[in-house]
């Protein structure tokens, strides 16, 4: 996004195309996939379900009648995404805007914000026409779109004096990193935790199952100590609902919010009033509910007494995002480092520093790390730091105070550093400790200049975990324990070895957050 742009928007953020005032500030934006019309039926008319199914392509047809804005009430959702321009023929194409201007009209007198959609092959001057036509408060770009395609929209959006905004949904996940747009949205995963038999992969019986988790994902883009809204793009399958709040979940956990997308079967029998999926949509405003009612928690700071030096213009960044992804799923907290950052007073907040994605490092760099260990840091290194083993995955070496560990590997492989984690740092290094969590993860955050700290846990198996522990270090005598689905309950700190604070919860069912402060 330009410059220009930035400023526009920052400014006039609350002025949709159609020049009236919006009715939520877009970092407030709460969104929802809310496909339907001629257009989304036209774009799947070669997906065999849709063909199949009766249902669906009523439900599809019929989700731009107003009565479907009643389902947002009583849900924080105020923000809809609805399919606007695929580039398809001109008469569907037509009758789909016409459809989304009314549609928009009527969601925008409930105080929701409306933004089109739009896919590859759709002409960037004629979309703007047609945005500005309907009112929406702006446009988001999906799927493959040519080079420049944003650039251009955006170009005629403001042409027109409208400062609708645009947001490309990011399929790479280090692009997006590097943007400064004052928020976003990128393609992520589907939560999960699967054992590793059902992957086809041989495990022993005691092996954990493998998650896939957005905590990371959205983690990673918290380079700085201010929180920016990051929206998370993934379609569920034919899903419960115990996915569905796990979905919101996932996201909301680092402070991020997932785009709520429905499957065709729940949007049908929403569509016909069905009690049991009416359960599931109450289900996941609950949740969303939840996310929104501790905003506060966004404003906390990353945990973390590991230092992890990202380079965001690295060669590798799909392996760069593996590190940070398989370090969280050991329950290691950290903190991240932008390798152009890299400094003696930004080392100083760490005991320990991951550098394996430091390729080719400078000379200053390498005395930065130097330094650091022989102060009596832990540094994690490639073999460009010298004397790799010959045999061994790492070997570790004194220097000064401190220590190396050199891997053998150019990279380093992403899991084995992951799990090497856990016998490189000592638990009062690592600061936090959780025992019993084989299908969670989880992450820390700190307020208050470390005299509050939150740890946020979400389980994404089907059934509840028993009795987890967890250890911090420090000393704090209140314990709160909350979760979407009840009241907050206070749990019994107890102080642990080495200066630390242990806390039990009796159960995990899906999100738990436990907030430990210290008292004078």
């Amino acid at each position: 996004m330009s410059r220009a742009y930035l400023g526009l928007a920052l400014m006039c953020a609350m002025v949709p195309a159609s020049g009236k005032l919006c009715a939520v500030d877009p970092a407030r934006w709460i969104p929802a996939r809310w496909e339907g019309g001629p257009l989304e039926l036209s774009r799947r008319a070669k997906d065999k379900a849709v063909a199949e199914d009766a249902s669906t392509r009523t439900a599809t047809a019929r989700w731009y009648d107003a009565e479907t804005l009643d389902l947002l009430d009583g849900t924080p959702i105020n923000c809809l995404l609805v399919t606007f321009s695929a580039g398809g023929e001109s008469e569907v194409e037509g009758k789909q805007h016409q459809l989304v201007r009314e549609y928009a009209r009527a969601a925008h007198k409930r105080g929701i914000s409306v933004l089109g959609i739009v896919y590859g092959g759709a002409d960037p001057q004629a979309v703007a026409a047609a945005a500005m036509d309907a009112g929406l408060d702006g446009l988001a770009i999906d799927g493959e779109v040519p080079a420049g395609f944003p650039e251009k929209l955006e170009a005629a959006l403001r042409a027109k004096g409208s400062a609708a905004l645009v947001i490309p949904i990011a399929r790479d996940a280090a692009t997006a990193r590097t943007s400064k747009a004052p928020w976003f949205a990128v393609a992520g995963v589907r939560p999960s935790a699967r054992n590793l038999a059902d992957m086809g992969i041989r495990a022993g019986a005691s092996a954990e199952p493998w998650i896939e988790s957005n905590i990371w994902l959205v983690r990673s883009f918290r380079l700085g100590t201010a929180w920016r809204p990051v929206w998370i793009d993934q379609r569920p399958k034919p899903t419960s609902e115990g996915d569905y709040i796990r979905c919101i979940a996932d996201a909301a956990v680092a402070g991020g919010r997932w785009i709520v997308s429905l499957d065709d079967e729940l949007r049908a029998k929403l569509l016909r009033k069905d009690p049991q999926a009416l359960a599931t949509w109450r289900s996941m405003g609950t949740y969303l509910k939840f996310a929104e009612d501790h905003a506060e928690w966004r404003s906390f700071v990353p945990y973390g007494n590991l230092g992890i030096i990202l380079d965001t213009a690295g060669e590798n960044p799909d392996i760069a995002n593996e590190y940070l992804n398989l370090v969280a799923r050991r329950q290691v907290p950290y903190r991240l480092v932008p390798r152009c950052e890299l400094s003696a007073a930004a080392l100083s907040r760490f005991r320990a520093v991951l550098a394996v994605d430091v390729a080719s490092p400078t000379e200053a760099e390498r005395k930065v790390l130097r330094d650091f260990a022989e102060n009596g840091g832990l540094v994690v290194a490639g073999p460009w730091w010298g004397d790799p083993p010959k045999d061994d995955a790492y070997a570790e070496l004194p220097l000064g105070k401190g220590r190396v560990a050199v891997y053998k590997e150019d990279p380093p492989n992403p899991e084995t550093v992951a799990r090497d984690m856990l016998d490189l740092l000592q638990p009062e290094v690592m600061g936090l400790s959780v025992f019993n969590v084989p299908t969670a993860i989880s992450y820390a955050s700190t307020g208050d200049s470390g005299k509050r700290v939150l740890v946020q846990l979400l389980n994404y198996a089907g059934r509840p975990i028993e009795r987890v522990t967890l250890r911090f270090s420090g000393i704090f005598k209140v314990a709160r324990f909350y979760t979407p689905e009840s009241a907050p309950i206070d749990l019994a700190p107890r102080p642990a070895a080495n200066g630390r604070t242990e806390v039990l919860i009796p159960k995990l069912a899906a999100w738990g957050a436990v907030l430990l402060e210290q008292q004078n």
